[in-house]
């Protein structure tokens, strides 16, 4: 792995604060016009004051993660530097919000997302996992509010957020490992080792969120959802009908129980449905719903 780079000549008189995007456990994301980039930026504050040794630890990974990424569907990194209370990480900002946001807003106005465009997403989405899988860095999770989209019209999709990767050393991970709870894998829930097949379960509850436009597995305590995972009782949904039973059949095998039945990122790319997505990224996305073409 490579050493951490952290800028210690950067100072915060190169950033103004435009606002506030999001806050976590230990520090906030805010928007901030960034004047050596001259444009907006994205800027992770992680307050390392009020953290154990660990979770510093963690912090720096995610950092060393960062550096090591190039890649059209995930979000880029920019730099790096250090205060003496808190981390900072510079990153790419998506001018078009979460998958969450766009899918809520499909809901509004339309009965379903057509099929191109829910494919065109899931696409990108899965050549980013299939270029971290094969730097052996699990991202651990995925689900639609670390998946933002930018570009024009907000065409590209960008998968952010490596607060919770790995790198693999082995053929699984041994630990702690959090995620959004109904896009955990049953592995997650049971407590298991982790693999990358643990991305391939996110990223078929991330194709069933852009069909069905709600979370899989939710349910509204934590042990029921958890419950739910593990014996796999996935709500279906009468919006299931509005596309091929080929895109259903992958669905069902991306949400498979068993971690190693389910096809891993090259493999999914090489989908007959999949492929023509990956062979033009630059495709444009058709939208259409019975109430309104989207």
């Amino acid at each position: 792995m490579t050493a951490i780079i952290l800028d210690i000549f950067v100072h915060m008189d190169s950033y103004n604060i435009v606002g506030v995007l999001g806050h976590g456990a230990f520090g906030v994301v805010e928007l901030v016009r960034d004047f050596n980039l001259k444009k907006l930026a994205v800027m992770k504050t992680i307050h390392i004051k009020s953290m154990s040794t660990e979770n510093v630890k963690e912090a720096i990974k995610e950092i060393q993660i960062l550096q090591m990424l190039n890649h059209p569907n995930i979000i880029k990194y920019y730099n790096s530097f250090q205060n003496k209370q808190s981390f900072h990480i510079i990153m790419e900002y998506a001018i078009h919000g979460t998958l969450e946001n766009f899918v809520n807003k499909c809901s509004q106005t339309s009965n379903y997302i057509a099929q191109n465009c829910v494919l065109n997403i899931f696409s990108q989405l899965t050549m980013a996992v299939d270029y971290i899988h094969k730097m052996k860095i699990i991202h651990s999770d995925i689900n639609p509010m670390n998946i933002l989209l930018t570009g024009s019209q907000g065409k590209i999709v960008k998968l952010g957020d490596f607060g919770s990767s790995r790198i693999l050393t082995s053929d699984k991970i041994v630990g702690e490992n959090w995620c959004t709870p109904c896009y955990m894998s049953p592995e997650q829930c049971c407590g298991k080792p982790l693999r990358l097949k643990s991305d391939i379960w996110q990223i078929g509850c991330v194709l069933y969120y852009l069909i069905t436009s709600k979370h899989p597995f939710y349910a509204e305590s934590l042990a029921d959802t958890i419950s739910s995972i593990v014996e796999g009782v996935l709500s279906l949904s009468n919006k299931m009908t509005f596309y091929d039973s080929d895109v259903i059949r992958l669905l069902h095998e991306l949400l498979n129980r068993d971690p190693t039945v389910r096809p891993n990122a090259s493999a999914i790319l090489s989908n007959p449905y999949i492929l023509p997505y990956v062979l033009n990224s630059n495709c444009h996305w058709f939208k259409s719903g019975r109430k309104k073409n989207y």
